[in-house]
């Protein structure tokens, strides 16, 4: 080719779509010829029929040892075993002693190329090619002519090895091809020019892959003087199937500013499918793109000789929203949506500029259809962090899936038959994968469709604490658990493991595992919060209890207990109950430790939220009343109420049910015949209201002589100045007696006198509890005591001796 052609810019127009293997598809077959119908002056002429591309026959011409003597032109026909059908390409392999096919690649520029590359055409070698169904000739041409080579029906064309070929496509059935080796009158004597005949074939299917096979160009518009000094033409045609994506030609107008076009065409072997997309790959100039160069460039698909697609790349450009790109590289996706066998890109020259103008052709790649995406899992797809997801993308059998993590180049993640599912790997992120389509065995591969996996995180639920304790008589559940977030599943595990119902009864010192369960999406937390439980079978419980001490009552109005001890500042701030005192006031499982503050028996002066005194409080077993489960020391109000030792409510670690039992110092104690539940973490018992038959009562006496009943309201029996389990005035451990021990005793009494009147203090015989224990005198409390021994509902016979007053508890 012309030096000068070398010489041109590059722009480059390229249609690349990268294939990996799939499915098996159907192989390419080519059909070669099969016999010789007639040959003159042809040496090796088998070698024309034996199915190798590198063996020769030749066809022999010479132009005499003088003027019309021993002159002679060969000619070679070979013959398919089959008609072949009107439209049918077949292609031979071709050489010539003179340098001719590298112009008559150009087309009708051939003659113009071969002038300026001073080859002539026309008297020098010359050879016919003949397309016959028999004896008819259907399609002739001669080298001599260059425009017999400018159609869709004759063209000679090259391949990326520079070997030349000739592509016959006549418009009527043909089954054998006439070639004829001639010497023109330019040459002179004793020349002899040799035609070399490798091989003629026709595809029957088309190969499965996308490599072009052969190249040809041709140009309108274009003058000799304007290809001497415009470097017009294609430089190097077959580095646009060379399958190096780094190589080009070079469609070059040169600077022309007349109306001129170039176009190279590429060949594939066979028709393509319909669905089958084709990728362009070109660079121009920033220049010519600043111009609009795109509705001058043309992309045209042929059936054989029949043109049956054209658009031109500004329509292209738009209907795949892409923009030119100056001085890149540009892929450009084609549907033609028929079958083709070739495809031409031909570049227009812009009339009004005068400036050089190139485009430089990377090549054309055939590829499957992109895979289409029609499960609507895979086009919606969801997961669940940490999940995989299960894509699928629709191709044809026989093409195989490709799976890549990015839309050009990444890494190839898998391949997968197609109707075969390509599986994520676990994933946390939404991530987008790239699916191609491709034959299998082929490197090209369709564009690439992108597919994204929308993953769905849940946060982790949270808690303020980790460590919950719990009552095991409330039969707490996995609902129970505190966590600050709703829509909650429960786990044995941290990972995996069984799911369990939320109605489960939680186990003591048991490690649970909480996730949040999306209602949306259906997905769970990753990470499960771990709750480890305790469970207590005494558990903190707010007791509301409420009583009446008889002995507080005498000379007390409204309904209120005195408060004298309180006003007198004789209530001591630790409570005084103990074994030591009496095995009645044995404290069990912590009681005994409390105290209180003289602010909180200063509060509430004048009202009946003033305190009283110190109670003792034993909470029993409800199955076994013997059994005392609990104690704690609290102190009581003048309207009856108990409250903690801080003057709170009082919380005491409880088993569910239990009995209760109240005591005082100087009275009987009572106990609560039916138990009480906890319910919401309180209970409630009101002892002044408490029927008989709520009431304890040893065996042979009743509920009614547990407790005396003063205004309506049940009270507790004083007159227990010892401490013990009866009431007595006379007889052995009278309480009498303990009176006057403590008048006798008082420090202030020097001199013994029984009828002291002014023993202050806290004291166990100061029955009614005003401050002072007194034996004679007005409102003295041995009188007190003889009242409950002769007002006791047995004591039928008013005996002051009376021996059968006992404290009712077991």
């Amino acid at each position: 080719m012309n030096s000068t052609l070398q010489k041109s810019k590059i722009l480059l127009l390229l249609l690349f779509f990268a294939f990996l293997p799939t499915l098996s598809v159907k192989a390419q077959t080519r059909i070669y010829a099969t016999s010789i119908t007639s040959q003159s002056e042809v040496d090796d002429s088998a070698n024309a029929i034996d199915e190798n591309m590198t063996t020769r026959a030749r066809i022999r011409a010479s132009s005499g040892v003088a003027l019309g003597l021993g002159a002679y032109s060969g000619h070679l026909e070979i013959k398919f075993d089959d008609v072949l059908a009107a439209n049918t390409t077949s292609y031979v392999k071709i050489a010539t002693d003179d340098n001719l096919l590298p112009f008559l690649l150009g087309g009708g520029l051939g003659g113009l190329l071969a002038d300026v590359g001073g080859v002539v055409l026309v008297g020098n070698q010359e050879f016919t090619v003949q397309a016959k169904n028999v004896n008819t000739v259907v399609l002739e041409g001669e080298s001599s002519d260059s425009s017999d080579f400018d159609g869709n029906s004759l063209r000679v064309v090259t391949n990326a090895a520079g070997e030349y070929f000739l592509a016959i496509t006549p418009s009527a059935p043909y089954d054998r091809i006439r070639l004829t080796n001639e010497i023109g009158s330019l040459l002179g004597l004793f020349n002899i020019r040799r035609l070399d005949v490798y091989e003629a074939y026709y595809v029957e299917d088309p190969a499965n892959c996308g490599t072009a096979a052969f190249t040809s160009f041709s140009g309108s518009g274009i003058t000799l003087d304007l290809l001497e000094l415009a470097s017009a033409g294609v430089e190097n045609p077959e580095f646009a199937i060379d399958a190096n994506p780094a190589t080009h030609s070079t469609l070059s107008q040169g600077i022309l500013g007349v109306a001129a076009s170039i176009e190279q065409t590429v060949y594939f072997e066979g028709l393509s499918d319909v669905s089958d997309q084709y990728a362009v790959r070109l660079r121009l100039a920033q220049t010519l793109v600043d111009l609009n160069i795109a509705n001058n460039i043309t992309v045209t698909g042929f059936n054989g000789a029949n043109q049956v697609f054209s658009s031109n790349l500004g329509t292209l450009l738009t209907l795949n929203l892409l923009s030119l790109q100056g001085d890149e590289i540009m892929t450009i996706p084609v549907n033609p949506g028929v079958p083709v066998d070739r495809i031409s890109v031909r570049f227009a020259s812009l009339v009004s500029l005068s400036a050089l103008q190139n485009l430089d052709f990377f090549g054309i790649t055939r590829t499957p259809g992109q895979p289409l995406i029609t499960d609507p899992a895979t086009a919606d797809a969801q997961v669940c962090e940490g999940e995989t997801a299960s894509l699928l993308a629709d191709t044809p059998v026989g093409n195989e899936l490709r799976w890549y993590d990015a839309a050009t180049a990444g890494t190839l993640l898998e391949t997968v038959a197609a109707g075969a599912p390509f599986v994520t790997p676990s994933l946390t992120n939404t991530t987008i994968y790239y699916v191609a389509s491709a034959r299998i065995g082929c490197p090209e591969e369709s564009a690439r469709v992108a597919v994204t996996v929308t993953v769905n995180s849940v946060a982790t639920p949270t808690t303020t604490d980790t460590t919950q304790d719990f009552c095991s008589y409330t039969l707490p559940t996995l609902a129970s658990l505190q966590v600050n977030e709703g829509d909650l599943v429960y786990y044995d595990a941290a990972t995996a493991g069984n799911l369990l119902p939320s109605t489960t009864l939680l186990a003591n010192a048991t490690t649970y595992y909480v996730a949040i369960a999306d209602a949306g999406t259906g997905c769970e937390s990753t990470v499960r919060l771990a709750i480890t439980v305790s469970l207590a079978d005494l558990c903190s419980t707010n007791v509301t209890a409420k009583m009446m001490l008889q002995g507080a009552l005498f000379g007390a109005g409204g309904g209120l207990m005195r408060d004298d001890l309180r006003v007198k500042g004789l209530i001591p701030l630790a409570q005084p109950y103990s074994s030591s005192l009496n095995e009645r006031f044995t404290h069990v499982n912590g009681g005994g430790t409390e105290t209180t503050t003289q602010a909180v028996l200063d509060a509430n002066d004048g009202t009946g939220d003033a305190i009283v005194d110190w109670v003792f409080l034993e909470f029993r077993e409800a199955a076994n009343n013997q059994n005392i489960v609990r104690t704690v020391s609290a102190l009581l109000q003048r309207d009856g109420d108990v409250v903690a030792a801080d003057g709170g409510a009082l919380t005491v670690d409880l088993p569910g049910t239990f009995l209760i039992a109240i005591k005082h110092r100087n009275h009987f104690g009572a106990l609560s015949s039916t138990a009480v539940t906890v319910t919401n973490a309180a209970v409630t018992l009101d002892f002044t209201t408490l029927t008989n038959d709520d009431l304890f009562s040893n065996p042979g006496f009743s509920g009614q002589v547990s407790m005396t009943t003063i205004g309506g309201n049940k009270a507790l029996y004083s007159g227990n100045a010892n401490f013990d389990i009866r009431i007595k005035y006379d007889g052995v451990a009278n309480d009498r007696q303990m009176t006057a021990s403590q008048v006798l005793s008082h420090p202030n009494n020097t001199g013994l006198i029984l009828n002291f009147a002014n023993a202050e203090g806290y004291y166990s015989g100061d029955i009614n509890m005003d401050g002072v224990v007194l034996y004679d005198g007005a409102n003295n409390d041995r009188q007190l005591i003889l009242n409950t021994v002769l007002t006791y509902p047995l004591n039928l016979n008013l005996l002051t001796n009376y021996n059968g007053l006992l404290e009712q508890m077991p």
